[in-house]
């Protein structure tokens, strides 16, 4: 049957069924946006794909849209990488066949797994709990329930922000370390939810410069698009501190210690943001010289 649609009806289903799994729902709006098309052609659209998989999504009215019955069973393939970066940024990715000039990426991570990735962000849009299966360095095979509120990418890693029943604290997780996820369908308290995650809202101010052991950093403030060689000010959520010091590859050592060719960038206000928590992921952090 999916074999004889119309190539552009399909790819039309498939962001449906993409929006289902991974938020949970889907408004006429957002199909609207998605293939510049009319409110009408969004209607039929929607009603066909309901045609041909009823009894998958209930109405809740015109700002709500459909929302996804319990037991979500995706009808397309999907990404969850691609689900990951719609969430988190709106994104969505082509590929085209087309003669390409650029080696293949080199990414050592894990696969991760769409149920897994799906499920979080369906609490996360949603605002439910969540209960995983986590490992983690320190405490090991662990089950927690969660209220996960915002995602992001750093040091070729997906983590996820949530509030920690267990430890009655907002933390930070990584997705490739869930063994397994399932939302809960239930709304968790509002005190749960990102505007209580202090870390994530209290903004620092971070203070860049070229490695002072760099012999020629004219280079550098041509990277740092500095024309009078000031200092280069970034304002970062407290939460995220450490992983984009380490994506921007800072030297955060006491007396700048790290290799220049490696870390050609220093952090020149270290002494202000030794205490934020984030700041131990952050190179250099935690070395005595």
């Amino acid at each position: 049957m999916m074999k004889d649609l119309d190539p552009s009806l399909l790819a039309r289903y498939t962001f449906l069924d993409f929006l289902l799994l991974f938020k949970g729902g889907f408004t006429r709006s957002e199909l609207v946006t998605r293939f510049e098309i009319g409110e009408a052609t969004a209607s039929r659209t929607i009603a066909g794909y309901l045609d041909l998989f009823p009894d998958t999504v209930n109405y809740l009215g015109p700002r709500k849209g459909y929302i996804a019955k319990k037991g979500i069973n995706p009808k397309f393939d999907h990404n969850p990488i691609e689900g990951l970066l719609y969430i988190t940024s709106g994104l969505v990715q082509s590929h085209f066949n087309v003669k390409q000039y650029g080696p293949p990426e080199y990414r050592f991570q894990k696969e991760l797994d769409i149920n897994i990735v799906s499920a979080i962000t369906r609490a996360v849009v949603n605002e439910l709990e969540a209960d995983i299966r986590y490992i983690s360095t320190t405490s090991g095979v662990t089950t927690r329930g969660l209220a996960p509120h915002a995602i992001f990418y750093a040091n070729n890693t997906w983590y996820f922000r949530a509030y920690d029943f267990s430890n009655y604290e907002f933390r930070t997780f990584r997705f490739s370390r869930v063994t397994s996820a399932i939302d809960l369908g239930s709304s968790h308290s509002r005190k749960y939810s990102s505007k209580h995650d202090d870390a994530w809202h209290r903004i620092r101010k971070v203070l860049l410069r070229p490695h002072p052991k760099n012999p020629n950093p004219d280079a550098l403030f041509l990277d740092l698009g500095i024309s009078d060689k000031t200092i280069k000010e970034l304002l970062i959520s407290e939460a995220l501190l450490g992983f984009v010091l380490t994506d921007l590859r800072v030297d955060c050592s006491s007396t700048h210690r790290l290799n220049y060719n490696e870390y050609p960038l220093a952090l020149s206000n270290r002494e202000e943001l030794a205490n934020v928590k984030s700041m131990l992921f952050a190179p250099g952090h935690l070395t005595k010289k």
